[in-house]
């Protein structure tokens, strides 16, 4: 039968496990409680689209029918402002189609031999030092209440939106003002709502029309709010 000193220490003992368990489980409840108020869950949506240098391209349309004779410039390589990019030969005359700014040839949708008709689109030209932007295409069924200044992460980068359309528009449509024939990876006149978001870096000559996919941030919950159903 144990003596009294022994179950004293017992007792001792026990006493000091219990209350360091008791201190663990207060702690682990308190770095617990204070996560579950402080921290943040964010609430994101995951949209595709292309990159753009700054807004997008200047179009390059064609001034007269005619057809084209041929092709001066490269894709993807710097023109000056002024420099001859194609040349057509209508039915009396011949007529060099030159850049309208100075930068990088985006895109160039005709070959020797093709007619073309005055005002169509040609090609395109990524004007120089220009910051890099996103152009996401939103499914026209979406809500479209997504504010300037929402933030926006993925594939290594970050920005913010700075402009919604007000109006859904055809990818076709949208083709059309970028100077290309189509949209890479979607099917023609899908009606989508645009969103443009600046990305804070520079654009690299050939990132035009790079397909990307990008989160927009568009809440954060703390986690006691989700567990008690009170998230926004």
């Amino acid at each position: 039968m144990p003596r009294t000193g022994e179950l004293d220490d017992v007792v001792r003992l026990t006493t000091r496990r219990s209350w360091a368990l008791l201190t663990a489980v207060l702690l682990a409840l308190g770095v617990g409680g204070t996560w579950a108020v402080v921290a943040r869950i964010e609430s994101t949506v995951s949209v595709e689209g292309i990159l753009l240098a700054g807004r997008g391209p200047t179009v390059v349309t064609a001034p007269a029918t005619a057809t084209v004779a041929s092709v001066e410039a490269v894709t993807g390589r710097p023109v000056a402002a002024g420099e001859v990019l194609l040349t057509l030969r209508g039915d009396d005359e011949t007529i060099e189609v030159t850049s309208p700014v100075a930068g990088f040839l985006s895109t160039l949708t005709v070959r020797p031999g093709d007619s073309v008709k005055g005002g169509a689109t040609l090609g395109a030209v990524d004007r120089a030092e220009q910051r890099l932007s996103a152009l996401l295409l939103l499914d026209a069924g979406q809500p479209a209440g997504i504010p300037a200044g929402t933030p926006v992460r993925g594939a290594g980068l970050s920005g913010t939106v700075t402009q919604v359309e007000a109006y859904p528009l055809s990818t076709t449509d949208l083709a059309d003002r970028y100077g290309i024939l189509r949209l890479p990876g979607y099917p023609d006149e899908r009606l989508v709502r645009p969103v443009l978001v600046d990305l804070g870096v520079s654009a690299w000559p050939g990132a035009t029309l790079t397909p990307v996919r990008l989160d927009l941030i568009v809440g954060t919950d703390r986690p006691l709010d989700v567990l008690l159903g009170g998230g926004r």
